[in-house]
C-alpha cells in the first residue's frame, strides 16, 4: 500500500527558423540568448515515431551537436477552436529511452494527457542533460534549446494557450534540477513546476568534472547561475504570496537530503509550495509520482480561441 503525505510525420520539413521564433510567446518573458545569436533550426515529422501513438520529430539545431528527437503527445479528440495547456517533460538521460523510463510514455499509459487535456512535450539531448547553457560550447545550450526551439515550435504548430499560465514543467533527479532552474530563471514564462527527487546542492569539484556538469555548464561559476538554491532568493518576491507555484516531491521512507534542504530554504524565504512525500515511490518515471505531480500543478482547462 502506498502512503502519501501532502503539505499545503513523414519526413516533411514542417518548420525552419533562425532566431525569429525567440520573439514569439515564450521568449517575450524568458531569460535566454538573444534572437540574433540563435542558430538556424529545422524540424521534420518522422514517418514512424519512437513510441506508438506519440508524434515524433527530428530536430536539427545548432543548440545541439546533431539531430535529436522531439516527442509530442496530443489529447484525444482535440476540439477545433480550443487552445490547450502545455506540459514539458524533461528527460533524465540522453536520447528517448533510458534506465529510468520515459516521462511521455508514462503520461500516455496513465492517460494524463486526456484527463487534464494537455499537450505533452518531451525533448531529447545528445549531451548528458543537466540543463545548463555552456558559454564555451555553442552546441551545448540545453536550456535555451527548450525555450527557443522546443516550446517555440509547439506553440507555433499546435493550438496552445501560448501564455505563461498555460506552460508547466516536470522533471525528476537531474531533470528535477533542470525543471527547477528552468522555472526559476523564467518565472514570467511558466505557471508552475513539479520536481520529484531533484538533485539539489552545489556539486563537489570531482562530481562537477565526472558527472556531466562540466559539459553542460562549462564552469563551476556558471553553474551558480542555474542553482535553484541561489535562484530562490533572487525570485523570493516574485514567488511570495498565496499561489503555490512549486511542487516538491520525494520518495520514502524519509526524503532525500537535497529535497529537505530545498524545502527548508523555501520555508525560510516564506515561498509557498506543495510538498509530497511518498512511502515507496522509486527513483523512476513509472513509480506512481507522476499523477500526483500533474494533480499538484493546477492545470487549467482548454479554452476557446480568442
Amino acid at each position: 500500500m502506498r502512503f502519501f503525505s501532502v503539505v499545503l510525420g513523414c519526413g516533411i520539413v514542417v518548420a525552419s527558423f533562425a532566431g525569429a521564433v525567440a520573439q514569439e510567446g515564450v521568449m517575450k518573458a524568458a531569460n535566454t540568448s538573444q534572437a540574433a545569436s540563435a542558430p538556424a533550426t529545422s524540424i521534420a515529422r518522422d514517418a514512424e515515431g519512437v513510441n506508438p501513438g506519440i508524434l515524433c520529430y527530428t530536430v536539427n539545431s545548432g543548440y545541439q551537436k546533431g539531430p535529436n528527437k522531439l516527442e509530442i503527445l496530443l489529447p484525444d479528440g482535440m476540439e477545433k477552436g480550443k487552445r490547450y495547456p502545455v506540459v514539458l517533460l524533461l528527460p533524465v538521460n540522453t536520447g528517448t529511452k533510458g534506465n529510468w523510463g520515459s516521462g511521455i510514455v508514462e503520461v500516455q499509459k496513465r492517460d494524463l494527457h486526456n484527463r487534464y487535456g494537455v499537450i505533452c512535450v518531451a525533448p531529447a539531448y545528445d549531451t548528458e542533460p543537466w540543463y545548463g547553457d555552456n558559454p564555451g560550447r555553442p552546441q551545448v545550450r540545453q536550456q535555451a534549446y527548450l525555450l527557443d526551439v522546443a516550446i517555440a515550435f509547439v506553440e507555433k504548430e499546435f493550438p496552445t494557450l501560448g501564455e505563461s499560465r498555460g506552460r508547466f514543467v516536470v522533471g525528476f533527479s537531474k531533470s528535477g534540477l533542470g525543471a527547477l532552474c528552468l522555472f526559476l530563471r523564467n518565472t514570467e514564462a511558466f505557471s508552475r513546476v513539479a520536481a520529484f527527487d531533484p538533485s539539489i546542492g552545489p556539486p563537489s569539484q570531482e562530481t562537477f568534472k565526472t558527472w556531466g556538469f562540466a559539459e553542460s555548464y562549462g564552469t563551476r561559476e556558471n553553474f551558480d547561475n542555474y542553482d535553484p538554491m541561489l535562484l530562490l532568493e533572487k525570485k523570493q518576491k516574485v514567488l511570495a504570496g498565496k499561489d503555490r507555484r512549486i511542487v516538491l516531491m520525494a520518495d520514502g521512507p524519509g526524503s532525500r537530503i537535497g529535497v529537505d534542504v530545498l524545502k527548508t530554504r523555501m520555508g525560510d524565504l516564506k515561498i509557498p509550495h506543495t510538498y509530497v512525500l511518498g512511502s515507496d515511490m522509486g527513483h523512476s518515471w513509472n513509480t506512481g509520482w507522476l499523477p500526483l505531480a500533474f494533480a499538484g500543478l493546477g492545470i487549467p482547462a482548454a479554452e476557446d480561441s480568442k
